[in-house]
């Protein structure tokens, strides 16, 4: 694996943050530059107040690889989107949306956290390293498995304006 293919991939991610980004300051939202925790994990969009005093809340981004024309409507094989792996500690100060987009067809769509997230949505896989991240392996010229995330039905997400009319009323 080389540097810079684990760069390319990192860079579409950061691409993807980037365009939801611009979308929610065009639309008056203070949405600053990703953070890192003390968790080491990052927090895609930090939301401020509007004198950018207070950090309000956050907003995770998911980058979708694949054409998506309806949200709805999953890919084959896909039991439900991508939403965070189970152990990270980002579930300790969870965001307050996630919003997934593509890249191919600029859909948006996202959903709204429970406060617990075992209740509403499911694991896939169960266990670490049984099932081979194609994409990623492909990339980095070598096995990647995926690890324990959370999986959330499209039963269970919203589309774009939505969840942009959620994150306006919490900074409100």
């Amino acid at each position: 694996m080389s540097a810079s293919d684990w760069e390319k991939l990192l860079a579409e991610g950061r691409q993807t943050v980037e365009t939801v980004r611009r979308g929610l300051r065009n639309r008056g939202i203070n949405a600053g530059e990703s953070i890192m925790t003390d968790f080491g994990t990052d927090e895609d969009i930090p939301v401020y107040s509007s004198d950018g005093e207070r950090k309000l809340f956050w907003i995770s981004v998911k980058s979708i690889a694949i054409a998506v024309h309806n949200p709805r409507v999953l890919p084959n094989g896909y039991r439900g989107w991508m939403c965070g792996e189970v152990e990270s500690k980002q579930w300790v100060n969870p965001p307050s949306a996630i919003i997934w987009f593509c890249p191919m067809t600029r859909i948006a769509w996202g959903t709204i956290p429970p406060r617990r997230l075992s209740q509403r949505w499911f694991i896939f896989p169960d266990r670490w390293g049984v099932i081979e991240d194609r994409r990623k392996t492909n990339i980095l010229g070598q096995t990647t498995y995926l690890y324990p995330s959370w999986l959330v039905p499209p039963k269970n997400t919203i589309n774009k304006e939505e969840i942009i009319t959620h994150i306006q009323r919490l900074v409100q």
